[in-house]
């Protein structure tokens, strides 16, 4: 729990809890290249726990790791269902108590991107893999709304109304092939 940061992984549940509670229901207007259409600004909220995560797996002592007897990447995939069921546990009370639907998207799009975050971590590395989120969440700003009718795109994952199954599903999805690479190396090596 030391090596792993634990406690800094639940300040950064503890702010994303805050950021999901003031965020609530408040949409912005942003850049986007399709329709100005107004964003739920909760949107970046599980930034924060991707961030968190993704800096508790990065504090590893790899040759303790290695030699010891502990399944310690047992031990990291429990670390990672605990920290977004946490996640999803916070914003579906968040969404509850403040009555705030859109609040409530804010634990599939952890799940979603924490997912994408284990996956580019599993291949292009620790360093990169905190990367992929924002970008993700940035690029689908930009252009989730593209198209003739200026509709949010299905593809888009993040922005998808809160009762929106396969959203729900690809969250899924991505969340458990997150959870299956974890006890992978990265396949690029990080430089040290």
């Amino acid at each position: 729990m030391r090596t792993r940061q634990v406690p800094l992984l639940a300040l950064a549940l503890l702010a994303y809890a805050v950021v999901t509670a003031a965020a609530g229901d408040t949409v912005v207007s942003l850049p986007s290249l399709g329709s100005e259409a107004a964003r739920p600004l909760v949107l970046f909220a599980p930034l924060v726990v991707c961030i968190g995560l993704a800096h508790a797996l990065g504090s590893r002592l790899p040759s303790a790791e290695a030699s010891g007897r502990r399944p310690v990447a047992r031990f990291d995939q429990a670390l990672v269902l605990a920290t977004v069921l946490t996640a999803i546990a916070v914003a579906q009370a968040v969404a509850t108590l403040l009555d705030a639907s859109s609040a409530s998207t804010a634990g599939r799009n952890t799940a979603f991107l924490v997912g994408l975050m284990l996956l580019a971590r599993r291949v292009a590395g620790y360093q990169v893999a905190v990367i992929i989120p924002v970008a993700w969440v940035i690029t689908m700003m930009l252009i989730g709304n593209t198209g003739g009718s200026g509709a949010t795109q299905p593809w888009t994952i993040i922005l998808m109304p809160p009762d929106h199954l396969p959203a729900v599903v690809a969250a899924t999805v991505t969340l458990a092939l997150g959870v299956v690479s974890v006890p992978g190396a990265p396949l690029v090596r990080d430089a040290t």
